[in-house]
């Protein structure tokens, strides 16, 4: 055989060989590549998920203890800013043990996410709802006059005004309810927390409770 014509034989299967090795690499770069933006998704998802679960109740999905303060803490620095003003209240269920005793904790926790959305829903979007744990949440809404505050008394109150249907069991659910506004009630999360609180628990203490009155 010629030898240029086995010279050349031998160049092409050295190129075809070459660009077999090539193509492998390529393709094994490339699953490389897919694994890794694969495992990149999986650990962002995975640290989302952590984060909501640092911030937000896990029952209800509002916001939690933690998150709910730096909510009042940005309100104060606006309300620094502008001279502004926002209204705190902490809202604590009547007879919730009631429900939980007589009808179990799983009737209570539907009834807590039942709440949770009504509350929600009868806001507005940029008003903070948050539980502290239990059957506690609380509102943060910023406030330009009296007037507003009333608004915004008055549509928590209507998150309670009809019974909650909850496993074909009607409840009629209220809650005592207390308020402190910044800056007149305080300046400071504890402050302004705590004053809400003291004004809920007087409400509470005047009221005569008993099995009846969660039964709508």
């Amino acid at each position: 055989m010629d030898n240029n014509l086995i010279g050349y034989v031998s160049s092409l299967v050295l190129v075809t060989v070459g660009l077999g090795l090539a193509c492998a690499r390529l393709a094994r770069i490339a699953r490389e590549r897919d694994d890794l933006a694969a495992r990149l998704e999986k650990s962002a998802a995975a640290n989302e998920e952590l984060k909501k679960l640092a911030l937000y109740d896990w029952l209800t999905g509002l916001p939690n203890r933690l998150l709910l303060e730096d909510r009042i803490n940005q309100a104060i620095a606006k309300a620094q800013r502008e001279q502004g003003r926002f209204v705190v209240l902490f809202l604590d269920l009547d007879c919730f043990k009631m429900v939980n005793d007589k009808f179990g904790h799983a009737t209570g926790d539907l009834l807590l996410n039942q709440i949770a959305l009504r509350l929600s829903e009868n806001l507005r979007h940029h008003d903070t709802v948050a539980r502290m744990g239990g059957d506690e949440f609380v509102v943060v809404a910023e406030v330009t006059t009296s007037q507003d505050i009333s608004a915004i008394c008055d549509k928590v109150a209507k998150s309670f005004a009809n019974p909650f249907l909850i496993a074909e069991k009607t409840l009629a659910i209220h809650a005592s309810i207390g308020r402190a506004q910044y800056p007149e009630d305080g300046q400071s999360i504890e402050d302004l927390l705590s004053k809400a609180d003291d004004g809920m628990y007087n409400l509470k203490n005047g009221k005569r409770l008993d099995a009846n009155y969660i039964m709508g």
